[in-house]
């Protein structure tokens, strides 16, 4: 198997694995498999700004709600991280 097959199998690996992390689900039916070397690393590229801008809004999302404990009276960030943890089974990014 020549490299530039080995490298397109990876980037299509690399391309499912970043789509389930975006969407949640892997991609069905896309036909990758046809896509040119360039294509799927625009691709990858475009999911991974997607990610950014996803991690991005979840912290701005958290910093809020620790916030809001704040001004609620919570004596410090970390009691206030606890307390959200405890009513909403959550982990921080």
């Amino acid at each position: 198997m020549n490299t530039e097959t080995e490298y397109k199998r990876e980037l299509i690996q690399t391309l499912w694995d970043l789509f389930k992390e975006v969407h949640g689900v892997r991609p069905h039916g896309m036909g990758y498999e046809k896509y040119s070397v360039a294509d799927l690393e625009y691709e990858i590229a475009h999911l991974e700004r997607s990610l950014d801008e996803e991690i991005r809004h979840q912290r701005k999302l958290e910093d809020d709600a620790i916030n809001s404990c704040m001004d609620s009276g919570c004596p410090d960030i970390a009691t206030a991280m606890r307390w959200l943890e405890d009513a909403y089974d959550m982990e921080w990014i």
